[in-house]
């Protein structure tokens, strides 16, 4: 089956929370915890950034926005709670408040002629070129390229104005879309377990390796210079729907044994495939097989990624 583009869409996100951080210290605080260099951050863009323990495994990956004043992280719901534990913890030495602000905030993604009309009701313009997010009193939207134009809208739950168009519930294809972009992420099932460039974060730019001390730093940073890392993240997939695999393991045969291959950290269905975005040996092939050790019946493909590892 060849791989079909996906349709113009417009669906909420529930699966992901914000978290907020206010004071005037929120950036230099920020700035010791995350792999982000957080002192480029700007309303008119948005960094995709991790949240590690001391020794280099992430607790959470997220987006983040600069909006008034504040800072915004945006994750998977699964993870939010023990991340913004983490942050607290050293939170209470520096002039930051951090919150959950899920409920302060609608969260809107898609793409298509339509949402962008009425992005730009709201916003005035779409955001192009460099200025890869628009911020003001209505939200924030933020423009992602691969594996095509699309968009993702944040809405106070307060706006005096919002979104007007028709929305869907069909935020697996956000999730596909993201995989296809080779966008790896965290969920409970996979939390304090990789590096950041177990999920190929250093190729997207959430890794800034010049930017001084932030928990962890220590090891991403030998990860990096002494090449010790020996896994990566791939997208694979099957030609089944509605199969949710994150947190699955997966194995690969060698003769008639079959061996440990590797874990999926997250997954979505669109036009009767699965895809999937897992972390496999760094030497693993496109076009590779491997199968669901819970449910052996089902066999991934591993497919090419769109951009280099090197």
């Amino acid at each position: 089956m060849t791989n079909a583009t996906n349709k113009d869409y417009v669906t909420n996100i529930t699966n992901k929370g914000v978290i907020q951080l206010t004071g005037e210290e929120r950036v230099k605080y920020l700035q010791g915890q995350v792999t982000a260099d957080i002192n480029k951050l700007l309303p008119e863009n948005v960094l995709l950034a991790c949240h590690c323990d001391f020794k280099g495994k992430i607790w959470s990956v997220f987006h983040t926005f600069s909006w008034k004043d504040t800072i915004l992280l945006v994750t998977h719901e699964s993870v939010l709670d023990k991340s913004l534990a983490e942050l607290n913890k050293y939170g209470v030495f520096a002039k930051v408040e951090i919150t959950d602000a899920s409920n302060n905030w609608i969260i809107t993604a898609g793409q298509g002629a339509e949402f962008e009309t009425a992005i730009t009701n709201l916003f005035g313009k779409l955001p192009v070129g460099d200025k890869k997010s628009i911020s003001n009193g209505n939200g924030i939207v933020t423009s992602f390229l691969s594996p095509a134009q699309r968009y993702l809208v944040l809405q106070p739950v307060d706006a005096e104005n919002t979104l007007e168009i028709e929305v869907s519930n069909q935020q697996n294809l956000w999730e596909v879309d993201d995989i296809k972009a080779g966008i790896g992420d965290i969920r409970a099932s996979s939390i304090n377990e990789y590096v950041p460039q177990m999920l190929n974060l250093q190729v997207l730019d959430a890794i800034n390796f010049e930017k001084g001390c932030y928990m962890g730093q220590e090891v991403v940073a030998r990860t990096k210079y002494l090449g010790r890392n020996k896994r990566a993240g791939f997208i694979l997939k099957t030609d089944l729907t509605e199969q949710d695999l994150s947190g699955e393991l997966i194995e690969y045969q060698i003769g008639d044994n079959w061996r440990p291959g590797g874990k999926v950290l997250r997954s979505g269905s669109d036009f009767e495939q699965t895809w999937a975005f897992a972390v496999l040996s760094n030497d693993t092939a496109v076009g590779s097989n491997f199968r669901v050790k819970s449910q052996p019946d089902i066999i991934l493909q591993t497919q090419a990624l769109p951009y280099d590892l090197e």
